[in-house]
């Protein structure tokens, strides 16, 4: 048994429970990393005394590059937030590297074509110790091509479209680093077109005084050749072969009398892999080809790995208490190596019924959270066929049952399920930067939500209305989603873009139950850009949920799960997990309050809320603008970090059962806030405080009575309520209160101070 990355994060997250003990724990974080990284940090000062710090770098007289690429050349960087303690960093001059970047320069701007230019620098002494640099640049005038030559492409027309779009012409800068891009580009096309051994020769003669080059590319393309023989070599001294020949050559997706092509080879050692049936893939060519032979043989050299594997993980967290998860795996299931996955998945561990034997271990939100007092599971079984040519059209079946959770929102029940998908189903090739996936999902279950939710979004305020509501229902979906990723680096991205776009629909066409109606799309964008040391991340995300169905009088119907929640550490961080936006409360006690004969059920003035209850919206907006930039304590390991989070959810119509727009206050809430990222080998931990200046929203308030007679009432009990109440012609049975909308006139008290307002979260990895 190992412990996951998933349940690693969880646990840390546990840090943050409650404001008491979250900055103490923090600093005690910090101290620890601080010592332990203190001599790696000594190591890493670039200023020693005596040193002059650069507190600027600037270029000037450059045109045809931008100071941006110009300071990504020189070793030479500027101090960053110098003058503000604890978050800049100083840097020095070094003497021998500021020589060597003015001959950087020089070579950078030879090899593009201007053979004259010239860099200088000039010192500025802004104060005692500190100083500003400037590269000036003298260009010169540019060598020009003056004559372009590419021959040996007429014999064959598929070697012309390969050299199509060579970068160089006639008029142009004789850049010598885009004519070796170019010839390196021709050749790759040539050997993925049937050309094994082609070769392309550069030549030029260079005009000093005229600033002119003559360049001649010659290509040498050899003669062009099928794929003849592919024999497999498998190695069995680890037991005997499982993998069928057929099934081998089914996945390589290579044909004897194909062209050959080294990249259709790259693709087929990487299908192997991904069946992930073997452990090694070595393919290649028997040997060099004569000149003018036209067949490549192939042998592919073979080592199976391990059928069975399994893993486990253990954890605790905030919001779950004690969690575990396993998987079992059959890397060879059926005789074309289709894949079986076992998986399952527990949490709610000491608090959930059946496993509630350890509630005191658990976090005070988990113990406050209703849905927590049942055990939380997903067990599944999923068949997913091996491979196929390119990546494109991978199908996959997945049988489940659960019962999970959304914090103080809902319980969704499911005893059975399942899910059909297709990755990059409209793609005659798969774009891996670009993957997609067509899912149909079809499942019976039920969600269980507070009697509060369901009185205040759809107006099922007695019981049997409620029942029908949360009976088991077929729920059928169809999904696609797809994914643009344009990063550098996808645990700590510093330059690129990620989109994300999800469409799901569920109607009675395709299946599902006439309550379970619905068409809903988020679609969210990520872009990370450096701005001197800085990392700025911008995100924006949008979602709508539109009901298409009704039943029971319950008119259009947006089923809780799916619904849209905000607020947390991966949406606004000054709001606490779900709870921005429409809400309803749940309060300890009312009081009778008599008025012209009639009597009514209201809040007290000291009456406590025992908790919200996020009542979800069917709009979304959020945008959030970080900045990150290295610590001066430990900069490899530590980040610091501020942001401004921005997040409105509501119902399109204005209101939800009463709660108008006008009470929640500010149409968008912004919270600021700073935080701490700790670099891991799993992504960075992200410690964030996020402010929220704002009251919680108003909204109807409930009292869930106790059963009296078999009947659980739920009272309205918002102040200025005119429902009247009176006493039920049965003996010993629940008050009446009659019907009719529950005013949003209810607005708890937010807790003052710096600290009160200070909402703590942590998450591991890229939080948008």
């Amino acid at each position: 048994m190992r412990l996951s990355v998933h349940d690693l994060t969880s646990s840390i997250r546990a840090i943050v429970a409650r404001r008491a003990v979250v900055l103490p724990a923090v600093l005690s974080i910090l101290s620890m990393i601080g010592w332990a990284a203190r001599p790696l940090a000594a190591q890493d000062l670039s200023c020693e005394r005596g040193d002059r710090e650069v507190r600027a770098l600037r270029f000037a007289g450059n045109r045809e590059f931008p100071a941006s690429v110009l300071a990504a050349t020189v070793a030479t960087i500027p101090s960053s937030f110098a003058g503000l303690p604890l978050v800049g960093e100083r840097r020095c001059l070094d003497p021998v590297e500021f020589s060597r970047d003015v001959q950087r320069l020089e070579t950078l701007y030879r090899r593009r074509g201007f053979p004259d230019v010239a860099v200088d620098t000039v010192v500025r002494t802004v104060r005692t110790g500190v100083i500003d640099i400037t590269f000036t640049v003298k260009e010169g005038e540019p060598m020009r091509v003056s004559a372009f030559a590419l021959r040996g492409v007429d014999s064959d027309p598929e070697i012309g479209v390969a050299a199509r779009d060579f970068p160089m012409r006639v008029g142009g800068l004789f850049d010598r680093g885009a004519l070796e891009a170019g010839r390196d580009t021709l050749v790759r096309r040539l050997r993925n077109r049937g050309w094994p051994q082609a070769e392309a020769l550069l030549a030029y003669t260079t005009n000093t005084a005229q600033r002119t080059a003559d360049i001649e590319v010659t290509v040498v393309p050899g003669a062009r050749a099928r794929i003849g023989r592919i024999a497999l070599d498998v190695d069995t001294s680890n037991g005997p072969r499982r993998v069928t020949d057929a099934t081998v050559h089914r996945a390589l997706a290579l044909r004897t009398g194909d062209w050959y092509s080294a990249r259709a080879i790259i693709d087929a050692q990487r299908n192997l892999y991904q069946t992930d049936v073997f452990q090694r893939v070595d393919l290649q060519p028997d040997s060099i080809q004569p000149p003018g032979d036209t067949i490549v043989n192939l042998t592919a050299r073979l080592v199976e790995g391990d059928r069975w594997a399994a893993r486990g993980g253990l954890g605790w967290a905030t919001l779950d208490c004690f969690r575990a998860q396993g998987t079992l795996t059959d890397r060879d299931f059926l005789p074309m190596a289709q894949r079986l996955e076992l998986s399952a998945r527990l949490s709610k561990i000491g608090i959930g019924d059946p496993l509630d034997g350890a509630p005191d271990l658990c976090q005070g939100q988990a113990r406050s959270d209703p849905y927590s007092r049942t055990l939380n599971y997903n067990t599944s079984m999923t068949l997913r066929q091996p491979v196929r040519a390119n990546q494109a059209r991978v199908l996959s079946l997945t049988v489940f049952s659960s019962t999970l959770s959304e914090y103080r929102a809902y319980l969704r029940r499911t005893p059975i399920g399942g899910v059909m998908s297709i990755s990059d189903p409209f793609a005659r090739k798969s774009a891996p930067r670009t993957p997609s996936t067509l899912s149909y999902q079809l499942e019976l279950g039920r969600t269980e939500a507070e009697p509060a939710f369901f009185c205040a979004v759809f107006n099922a305020c007695d019981s049997e209305l409620r029942n029908f509501l949360q009976r088991n229902n077929r729920l059928a979906a169809l999904e696609y989603a797809i994914t643009r990723e344009r990063m550098n680096d996808p645990l700590r991205p510093t330059q690129g873009t990620l989109m994300r776009v999800t469409l799901r629909h569920a109607s009675t066409l395709i299946g599902s139950d006439r309550t379970q109606q619905f068409n809903r799309a988020i679609g969210d964008v990520s872009w990370y850009r450096m701005l001197g040391s800085a990392t700025i991340t911008a995100h924006f995300k949008a979602g709508v949920v539109q009901g298409s169905g009704s039943g029971a009088g319950v008119g259009s119907f947006i089923p809780p799960q799916e619904r849209l929640y905000a607020g947390g550490p991966t949406t606004v961080r000054g709001f606490r997990q779900n709870e921005l936006g429409p809400a309803v409360y749940i309060v300890s006690a009312y009081e009778e309050v008599t008025e012209n004969g009639q009597t009514y059920y209201r809040v007290g003035e000291a009456t406590q809320t025992e908790r919200v209850v996020p009542t979800g919206g069917n709009t979304l907006l959020v945008g959030n603008l970080e900045a990150q930039w290295p610590s001066p304590i430990a900069p490899r390991l530590l980040q610091l970090a501020a942001f401004a989070d921005a997040g409105r959810l509501w119902n399109r119509g204005g209101s939800v059962r009463g709660v108008s727009l006008a009470s929640e206050g500010p149409i968008v809430k912004i919270t600021p806030g700073a935080g701490v990222r700790i670099s891991s080998p799993f992504g960075a931990i992200r410690i964030d405080f996020g402010y929220n200046p704002y009251d919680l929203p108003a909204g109807a308030a409930y009292f869930n009575a106790r059963p009296q007679k078999g009947v659980a009432p739920l009272y309205c009990v918002s102040p200025g309520n005119r429902l009247r109440v009176s006493a039920s012609s049965v003996p010993e049975a629940p008050a009446i209160q009659e019907s009719g909308a529950c005013p949003a006139a209810f607005q708890p008290v937010r807790r003052s101070g710096l600290l009160g307002r200070l909402n703590p979260s942590i998450w591991i990895g890229q939080a948008f």
